[in-house]
């Protein structure tokens, strides 16, 4: 098989009057692991259903190489068959299990005698391919993803429909990296996963033989995996590739961005100059011709000529300015960014919250036993654990949206909670957006979507119509994130927050929270997230609560792990 998998040119893709993907140009080879980022909502997602076959686009090319198996995760898994996790898997292997069975065949056939050569030749081919996808390898590797992708504990025989949705999407992960097809799409692979999970899969999709294409933004994630980086822009609805990883990223796009800048200011100087020479052209023009005194018709040949030369300059001048003006570049530092500006009420406590001795019990599963532990005002904390150990449970607990078996929960007064939570579900779907930051507190619907713009919406020219349920994972964070500047919360309790952002916004998220002056208690996975912002780390195991663990710290022991 050629080592070129996939070849996009000249895409181009529209939604009713609205352009989503213009010109589009994409390769893949095998080896790759290209990481696509944009805004949300830029169409990231419609770019793989494009590659996938699933939608057709009005112009351009997507070409396949012949033979590509491709493989797909969608954000979140829509798996509601009612089969056994086994019969699913076995279905999803495709090739591999029709590589099997024509295998066994041949097998069958070559114990039966005569002309067997053409049989062997198939035999051989078949066998190459079933051993390029790991086939002879397939229930060691079985085990291996199952245990790395933390489903172990998952009864083979149980039916999908009675799984989580996190567990639908890893057993849907596993299913693909079983199958190991020449082209692996991954959208946002690294929201269900834990720590282990994460560096599991790192590790094992380093040794990927195959092409991968990953929608994240889990930039530790990336930094580990990607050779290349495509950046789909909200503007041009093009893509731009980036080689390296993200540091490389970050470094490129910062240099293009310069030169954009400077390109800019120098053709600004440039008409400035063309300007200020067709002035000069002009007052030259009209000093030439004035008549003079003595041998006037001398004088009026000698006038004429210099008037003929200057107007032939002042045209050329002005040829050179209605070509910059046609080519006028946009300003980059006018462009607008995504600004998280949080403005809280004063947070009065040095202590404004305390657990003492919190209990959590769902039947007989003891989630959370006697946690102790003190918020205080100017902290920024990570609270860390495994995929149900309790972090979204602590957090509701603190709300009071559930109530501890035992022990007690004080939010001292003067703080005002705010919360995140992981997939908007704190709004009601048929609510229009404008009336759920109404909700909060009473303003005017034009400062409203002033904020809701600042917050990464500006992009949605209808945005005042929608409601929450017409909004995509990215767009309900952003909205969640606004309504948390809104309320002017001073203590912030964030499940998960970088989940479903752009790099942009996760980058202004960041910044907006260095400098929050209230406390933060954060549930998050995101490693980046957690090196840049948490002054301490509280990890939960057991269901009891590890406290004061430093940043520094907890990322030199990911890092060893």
């Amino acid at each position: 098989m050629s080592s070129q998998v996939l070849s996009v040119s000249g895409l181009q893709k529209y939604y009713g009057a609205k352009l989503i993907l213009d010109g589009v140009d994409l390769n893949l080879k095998r080896g790759d692991r290209a990481a696509l980022v944009g805004e949300n909502g830029v169409g990231k997602s419609t770019l793989a259903r494009l590659i996938l076959g699933r939608e057709p686009s009005e112009q351009g090319e997507v070409r396949v190489a012949p033979g590509t198996v491709l493989g797909y995760l969608p954000q979140e898994a829509q798996i509601e068959r009612s089969i056994s996790v086994s019969r699913y898997i076995s279905e999803g292997l495709g090739e591999l299990s029709a590589l099997r069975r024509r295998l066994d065949h041949l097998e069958e056939r070559l114990t039966q005698g005569g002309d067997l050569s053409d049989a062997l030749e198939e035999y051989g081919t078949l066998q190459a391919q079933y051993e390029l996808r790991g086939g002879y390898t397939l229930e060691e590797r079985r085990e291996r993803i199952f245990a790395g992708l933390s489903l172990g504990h998952i009864d083979a025989s149980r039916p999908l429909m009675s799984l989580s949705g996190g567990e639908k999407t890893r057993v849907g992960l596993a299913g693909l990296l079983l199958q190991a097809p020449d082209l692996l799409i991954l959208d946002e692979p690294t929201n269900h996963l834990d720590f282990a999970g994460l560096a599991w899969l790192e590790d094992y999709l380093q040794g990927y033989p195959h092409a991968l294409l990953m929608i994240t933004h889990d930039r530790r994630f990336i930094n580990r995996l990607a050779t290349k980086i495509l950046d789909l822009s909200a503007v041009t609805r093009s893509l731009t590739t980036y080689y390296g990883n993200y540091d490389d990223y970050r470094a490129q796009r910062e240099a293009r961005y310069q030169q954009e800048v400077d390109a800019y200011h120098s053709q600004v100087n440039r008409m400035k100059a063309l300007r200020l020479q067709m002035k000069k052209e002009a007052h030259g023009h009209r000093k030439a011709k004035r008549p003079g005194d003595g041998d006037k018709g001398i004088k009026f040949a000698a006038q004429q000529q210099v008037a003929r030369t200057v107007s032939k300059a002042l045209r050329s001048t002005r040829q050179q300015l209605d070509r910059l003006e046609g080519s006028r570049l946009d300003n980059p530092r006018h462009v607008w960014h995504v600004e998280y500006n949080f403005d809280p009420l004063p947070l009065t406590s040095m202590e404004p919250l305390q657990l003492q001795s919190v209990a959590m019990r769902f039947g007989e599963r003891q989630l959370l036993a006697g946690v102790d532990a003190t918020l205080r005002k100017g902290e920024r904390v990570a609270l860390v654990a495994p995929n149900g150990g309790g972090k979204t449970t602590l957090l509701r607990l603190i709300t009071g949206e559930l109530s501890p078996t035992s022990g007690s929960v004080k939010v001292m007064p003067g703080a005002k909670l705010g919360y995140l939570d992981q997939i908007g579900e704190t709004y009601p779907e048929e609510r229009n957006i404008v009336a759920v930051l109404r909700a909060i507190q009473h303003e005017s619907a034009d400062k409203l979507l002033t904020l809701l713009h600042r917050c990464g919406l500006f992009r949605d020219a209808h945005l005042a119509d929608k409601a929450v349920g017409d909004l995509s994972l990215g767009q309900r964070r952003k909205l969640g994130i606004a309504g948390l500047i809104h309320s002017r919360a001073n203590l912030l309790l964030l499940d998960e927050p970088t989940n479903h952002l752009d790099l942009q916004s996760l980058e202004a998220l960041e910044r907006a929270l260095l400098q929050f002056p209230g406390a933060i208690l954060a549930a998050t996975h995101d490693r980046w997230f957690i090196e840049r912002i948490a002054t301490k780390v509280w990890r939960l195991r057991d269901g009891s609560l590890v406290l004061d663990e430093g940043a520094s710290e907890f990322n030199r022991d990911q890092a060893g792990s």
